[in-house]
C-alpha cells in the first residue's frame, strides 16, 4: 500500500513539473508599454490614457539583419474610458496584443489630472494596485496634454518612454529637475497626507524636455517651481549631484558669464529650539571647476583674489536659489517639502513630541539658515 501511493505521489510531481503555465502568453503577442499618459476627456468624467509602445516586428527585423523597412518604429494609442483599469482592457478591442505594463518607464499626468483631486487620486489608487507596474518608473505632469507628448514621434529617440529614462541617466549634468521616481513620490504623498514634488515634462516639435517641477499640495496640483526655485529646492533637499552656476565677473568692459561647474555637495543639517523658536540650519559645502572664463585672462586664474571673488559669488548664487525655495514653500504655500519635520522626527525625537501634531501650524514660523561655503578645485588647463 505504502509502496502505490509513494508511485502515485511520484507521478504528481512529474505532472506538476512537465505541466506548462497554463496563462502564459507569447512574447510575439505582448504589447511592451513604454510609457502610458493620463488626461480626462472634455467634461472631466473620463479618462483619456494613451499608450506607447515599440513596434516588436521592427525591432525582430533589425536584429535579423532585414532591416525595418518604412514601418514605424513605435505605436501609440489612445482609449476613453470611465477607470484607468477599463481603458487598459477596453483598448485589447483595437490592437491585436495584450498589454505588457512590466517595461513601462514613465507615467505622465496631464495638467487636468492633477488639478482634479478626486480624479488624481483614483489616479493613484489604479497605479498602486497593479502588480506588473515597477516602483521605479517615473512620474511626471505636464501642462500640455500628456496625450499629445506621446503621440509625437521624435528623430531623437521614437521610443518616448526611452527617451524619458535616458533623460533621467544624466540628471546630475544639469540638476534642473529631481530624480526622483514612483516609490519616493508615492511615499511622500502617504507620509504628508497628498504633499509632493513631481518633475514637469514639455513637449518642443522634434524633443522633449524636463525641467522644473509641480507642487502638488494635498491631492491637488498647486503651482509649478521653474529652474532657480526648483534647483533652491533641490540644495536644500540634498538633491543636486552636479550641474552648473553661472555668475556674473567683470570683463574688458562688460561682465561675463563664468560656468562653475559642481563636482561634489556636502550638505549638514542641524536643528535647535532657543526661546520656543525652532532654528533650522543647512550647511552647504559644494566644489566644483571653472570652465570658462575669458581668453585673454586665462592665466589670472591663479590669482587667489580672482577665486576667492567666483568661490563667493557662487555661494551668493546658491543662497539666493534657496531662499526662492523657502519663500515659496513657507511663506506662500505653508507647506514643508523641504524634509524639516521628517528631520526632526528622525533625529530629535524629544522634539517632535512637542511640535508634530502641530507641525502644519510650526512650520511657517521655522527660522531657516543657510550657510555655503564654495570651493574651486580645479580651472582647466592653460599655456
Amino acid at each position: 500500500m505504502k509502496r502505490k501511493l509513494k508511485i502515485v505521489i511520484l507521478w504528481v510531481l512529474i505532472a506538476l513539473m512537465l505541466t506548462g503555465c497554463w496563462d502564459k502568453i507569447e512574447i510575439e503577442d505582448r504589447a511592451f508599454v513604454m510609457a502610458i499618459g493620463i488626461d480626462l476627456s472634455s467634461s472631466n468624467k473620463r479618462y483619456v490614457v494613451t499608450f506607447q509602445f515599440p513596434n516588436a516586428a521592427q525591432i525582430t527585423k533589425g536584429t535579423s539583419g532585414g532591416g525595418g523597412g518604412s514601418e514605424k518604429p513605435s505605436f501609440a494609442v489612445s482609449e476613453v474610458a470611465d477607470t484607468i483599469f477599463s481603458a487598459s482592457r477596453h483598448i485589447s478591442t483595437r490592437i491585436n496584443k495584450a498589454l505588457y505594463l512590466g517595461h513601462t518607464q514613465a507615467i505622465i499626468f496631464g495638467k487636468d489630472v492633477v488639478e482634479n483631486k478626486d480624479k488624481f487620486q483614483q489616479v493613484l489608487d489604479s497605479l498602486d494596485r497593479s502588480y506588473e507596474l515597477s516602483r521605479k518608473v517615473y512620474l511626471l505632469v505636464t501642462p500640455q496634454k500628456a496625450q499629445d507628448i506621446l503621440l509625437k514621434k521624435y528623430e531623437m529617440e521614437p521610443n518616448t518612454g526611452a527617451y524619458i529614462r535616458d533623460i533621467f541617466k544624466h540628471y546630475n549634468l544639469t540638476s534642473k529637475f529631481p530624480t526622483i521616481d514612483y516609490n519616493k513620490i508615492t511615499k511622500s504623498l502617504h507620509e504628508t497626507n497628498g504633499n509632493a514634488i513631481i518633475p514637469k515634462i514639455i513637449a518642443g516639435k522634434d524633443e522633449i524636455k524636463i525641467a522644473g517641477s509641480a507642487i502638488i499640495k494635498n491631492y491637488k496640483l498647486a503651482g509649478w517651481m521653474e529652474d532657480d526655485e526648483n534647483m533652491g529646492y533641490m540644495w536644500l533637499t540634498g538633491l543636486v549631484k552636479g550641474g552648473d552656476i553661472s555668475i556674473n565677473m567683470p570683463g574688458d568692459g562688460e561682465e561675463i558669464k563664468v560656468p562653475f561647474n559642481i563636482s561634489n555637495v556636502i550638505r549638514r543639517r542641524d536643528v535647535k529650539e532657543e526661546n520656543g523658536k525652532i532654528i533650522y540650519r543647512v550647511k552647504l559645502e559644494v566644489e566644483g571647476d571653472i570652465t570658462e572664463y575669458t581668453f585673454e585672462k586665462h592665466g589670472e586664474m591663479m590669482k587667489g583674489d580672482l577665486l576667492n571673488v567666483i568661490e563667493r559669488k557662487t555661494s551668493d548664487e546658491i543662497k539666493k536659489m534657496t531662499q526662492k525655495a523657502i519663500n515659496r514653500f513657507q511663506k506662500e504655500l505653508k507647506v514643508d517639502m523641504l524634509g524639516i519635520g521628517d528631520y526632526i522626527e528622525k533625529y530629535h525625537p524629544s522634539l517632535w513630541e512637542k511640535v508634530g501634531k502641530d507641525w502644519d501650524k510650526i512650520f511657517p514660523e521655522v527660522e531657516i539658515k543657510v550657510d555655503v561655503t564654495s570651493h574651486v578645485r580645479r580651472i582647466g588647463l592653460f599655456r
